[in-house]
C-alpha cells in the first residue's frame, strides 16, 4: 500500500522542482494549489520510485495522474493496487487531454473516461490581459475608463504589511455572499484563504490590492507555476463599485505579470455567470479535465 502523507509547507522545497519539471501550466503544476486546498479536500501525497502521487477524498480516494520521472505505467498500476488493498474502486480525476492519451496508449480499453468541463482551467495570453488590445476588448477598455473616472483609486502590491487589509476584504466579501461557516463551497474557500494569509511569504505568493478613497476594496493573490505561466488563486472585490473586478484583474496583470506568457485563472465550477465572465476575456487555452474509472 502506498504511504500517503499530509502536505506540509516544508514540502515546497523538494516538491517545487518536480512540479516545474512536469511542464504543466494547469493548477497541478503549482505547489500552492496542493497545499492551501489540502485540508478542504483531504489531499495527501506519496513519493515513491521517482513518481509523485496525489490522492484526494476523505472517505473515497481519488487519484491524480502521477508526476515525476517514474514510469507512468508502473505508477498507475501501483495506484490501482493501492485502491484494491484499501477495498475501494480505483478512480482517477483531473487528467488533461494529453495525460488521457498516454493512459489510452498504456492501457487500451481498460478505463472509461468522462469529461469534467466545469473543472477546465481558463488560460489566457498575458499580453491580452495586460494590453486589452483590439476590437474584442473594446468593452473592457471602456469599462476601465469608466472606473477610472468614477473612483479615486490606488493600486499596490500585496506585502506582509498590507496582508491584513486583504483579510478584511475577504471577511467583508464573505458576509456579502453568504455565511461562510455554513455554505460548503465558501467554507472550503475560507479554509484555503486562511492558509494563504498565514503562509503567504513561505509559499512565495504575490498579489495586488486596490483602495478607493483609501479603503481596501479588492485584492488578487497567486503564484508562479513556472517561467511561462502564472496562476491566480483568488480574486475578491467588494460590491458597490462598478468595474472593480475588471480593474483589479487589469492592474495586477499590468504591474506584475508582464514576464509571463500565460495567466491561468482556474475553473468556473459550472457557475453560469463565472463561465460567461471568464469567456469574455478570450482564453487561448481551455484546459479540459477528465475522470477515469
Amino acid at each position: 500500500m502506498l504511504e500517503f502523507q499530509e502536505i506540509k509547507i516544508e514540502d515546497k522545497e523538494w516538491m517545487d522542482p518536480i512540479l516545474r519539471k512536469s511542464g504543466h501550466i494547469g493548477y497541478e503544476g503549482a505547489f500552492g494549489t496542493r497545499f492551501i486546498w489540502s485540508g478542504s479536500y483531504g489531499s495527501k501525497y506519496c513519493y515513491q520510485n521517482g513518481s509523485l502521487f496525489f490522492i484526494t477524498g476523505k472517505k473515497e480516494p481519488i487519484y491524480s495522474y502521477p508526476l515525476g520521472d517514474g514510469d507512468p505505467k508502473e505508477a498507475i498500476l501501483l495506484m490501482e493496487q493501492d485502491a484494491r488493498e484499501r477495498g475501494k474502486e480505483f478512480k482517477m480525476w483531473g487528467m488533461t487531454e494529453d495525460q488521457k492519451k498516454i493512459m489510452e496508449e498504456l492501457f487500451p480499453d481498460k478505463f472509461d473516461y468522462e469529461l469534467d468541463r466545469d473543472s477546465a482551467d481558463y488560460i489566457y495570453s498575458a499580453e491580452d490581459l495586460i494590453h486589452l488590445a483590439g476590437r474584442k476588448f473594446h468593452g473592457k477598455r471602456n469599462h476601465l475608463s469608466q472606473f477610472s473616472r468614477a473612483y479615486n483609486f490606488t493600486y499596490e502590491d500585496v506585502t506582509p504589511q498590507n496582508l491584513a487589509d486583504c483579510e478584511a476584504i475577504a471577511r467583508e466579501w464573505c458576509k456579502e455572499n453568504g455565511n461562510c461557516g455554513e455554505e460548503a463551497g465558501l467554507d472550503k474557500e475560507s479554509c484555503a484563504l486562511h492558509k494563504t494569509f498565514h503562509n503567504f511569504e513561505k509559499l512565495q505568493f504575490s498579489g495586488g490590492l486596490i483602495r478607493i478613497d483609501g479603503k481596501p476594496v479588492a485584492f488578487t493573490i497567486g503564484e508562479e507555476i513556472n517561467e511561462d505561466a502564472y496562476l491566480l488563486h483568488f480574486e475578491k472585490a467588494l460590491s458597490g463599485y462598478n468595474g472593480l473586478y475588471t480593474a483589479i484583474n487589469h492592474e495586477y496583470a499590468s504591474h506584475r505579470l508582464g514576464g509571463y506568457r500565460y495567466i491561468n485563472r482556474e475553473e468556473d465550477m459550472g457557475i453560469e455567470g463565472l463561465r460567461k465572465a471568464k469567456l469574455s476575456y478570450y482564453p487561448v487555452i481551455i484546459l479540459e479535465r477528465y475522470g477515469a474509472t
